[in-house]
């Protein structure tokens, strides 16, 4: 009976075909744990990588707002305002009316005129013509050196009928205490041109010359009507053009050198001297 059914054709196809089928399964069987083998491998990188974007997106909201936090605690804390003000360079000007013109002084922000250098100097050059340039350094936690430059004061002149203090910007500035023995200036009332082009020539002057003036004179010519007279503390007298007494008033001291005697100093289209009497 057995032999029979060995035999027997369909019952030998109906067996492949199971055996096939049995084959087909195993095979899924195996596809189906070779992907969960897969999916288990894959889940902890993909929780990690969520992971990981959530915490950036966090710290770009964190970082921000810690960072704003921190500054308005600086802001409002003593650390940011100014505890110690040195002033270097100056001349004339006092350390007080240098911090009182650029209003940078104890309990100030500190910060902002390091940062707007500029717009500090403008400010300064307002309230105090006399500042020519200035430099803020940091020197400490909350110290800085403010290091400013001036404009010489070149002498004395009556500015609408007050006496005020002549700068070689050919800006005024008003007297304030002890007045030295600067040099004055006449005859400039409506000839304000002239007096900012001879106040600029003269600043350019060595010191050693520009203290030998005693007086300066707006006295012009129809041949020359930028004619100034120089009244000298040795007792001579010079004539030069306004826009180069800067440049010829620097052989003074050759021409000099050469006189015997006190007289005039023509300088205004060469360089030759003569003594007073010959005028006469």
């Amino acid at each position: 009976m057995a032999n029979h059914y060995d035999n027997n054709d369909d019952h030998k196809r109906y067996r492949g075909r199971l055996e096939k089928l049995e084959q087909r399964g195993l095979g899924a069987l195996k596809k189906i744990s070779e992907r969960e083998a897969s999916l288990n491998q894959k889940v902890p990188a993909v929780g990690y990588h969520q992971r990981l974007g959530n915490g950036k997106r966090a710290a770009s909201v964190l970082i921000p707002f810690v960072v704003l936090l921190l500054l308005g605690i600086y802001t409002i804390s003593p650390l940011s305002k100014v505890a110690k003000v040195k002033v270097v360079g100056n001349q004339n000007l006092t350390s007080q009316q240098v911090q009182t013109a650029t209003d940078i002084r104890p309990g100030r922000y500190l910060w902002w005129f390091i940062r707007h250098q500029s717009a500090t100097l403008h400010a300064a050059q307002k309230k105090n013509p006399q500042i020519k340039g200035l430099k803020v350094q940091l020197t400490g936690l909350r110290s800085v050196k403010v290091r400013v430059s001036e404009y010489p004061i070149i002498g004395v002149i009556n500015h609408h009928g007050r006496q005020e203090l002549l700068l070689s910007n050919g800006k005024y500035r008003p007297i304030s205490g002890k007045v030295d023995n600067f040099l004055r200036y006449s005859n400039f009332t409506y000839h304000y041109t002239h007096l900012k082009i001879a106040a600029r020539e003269i600043g350019k002057l060595p010191a050693s010359i520009r203290q030998g003036i005693s007086e300066v004179i707006y006295s012009p010519t129809k041949i020359n009507p930028d004619r100034l007279k120089l009244i000298m503390d040795d007792g001579n007298t010079v004539l030069v053009r306004a826009d180069s007494l800067g440049e010829k008033m620097k052989y003074y001291p050759s021409i000099v050198s050469k006189m015997k005697n006190n007289g005039v100093i023509d300088l205004q289209y060469g360089a030759y001297s003569y003594n007073y009497s010959a005028t006469k």
